[in-house]
């Protein structure tokens, strides 16, 4: 129950790439998904965070490699830092 609705995400993201699609987000936060924005509680945030995403972006990852896309296919992983 703890990683269902990202796997979900992730099991989306590896369709839409064995069908082509050339560029594939996922997002996790925000509304509903958590928020890795955190300026206290560092540790449970992120803890919380992390066990919900771990195994999907594993999972779709190994998924990647395990039918050669891996080879072909930029995957970045990164924060929502970046909007400065």
């Amino acid at each position: 129950p703890t990683t269902a609705a990202h796997g979900r995400v992730c099991l989306v993201a590896r369709r839409l790439s064995e069908r082509g699609v050339r560029f594939v987000q996922v997002y996790d936060g925000g509304g509903g998904g958590g928020g890795w924005d955190a300026h206290s509680k560092l540790v449970p945030n992120h803890s919380k965070n992390a066990a919900r995403v771990d195994k999907p972006v594993a999972g779709l990852l190994a998924d990647l490699k395990r039918s050669g896309m891996l080879d072909d296919t930029l995957v970045v992983w990164a924060t929502e830092f970046g909007r400065t």
